[in-house]
């Protein structure tokens, strides 16, 4: 898997990447409604789209994993 260091990447870090993601965009617009005086509304939209996205980027990693498993000799 030397080849190819973006998928070793994906499957070593993949799940914490996941969190990482998902957690992202509800903290910037925390950030905003506390600075900018966003309205809350878009607080519950953020953490709406945070696990939405946190989601498909752990099926991303898990799919990464079982590509290689599979695919790539070890």
């Amino acid at each position: 898997m030397e080849q190819y260091p973006a998928v070793q990447f994906m499957v070593k870090h993949g799940r914490n990447l996941a969190i990482l993601v998902g957690l992202a965009l509800p903290v910037l617009v925390l950030i905003g409604i506390v600075a900018a005086e966003w309205h809350w509304v878009w607080g519950i939209a953020a953490l709406v789209a945070g696990v939405v996205v946190g989601f498909a980027f752990r099926t991303f990693a898990e799919l990464t994993q079982i590509i290689a498993d599979m695919l790539l000799p070890q």
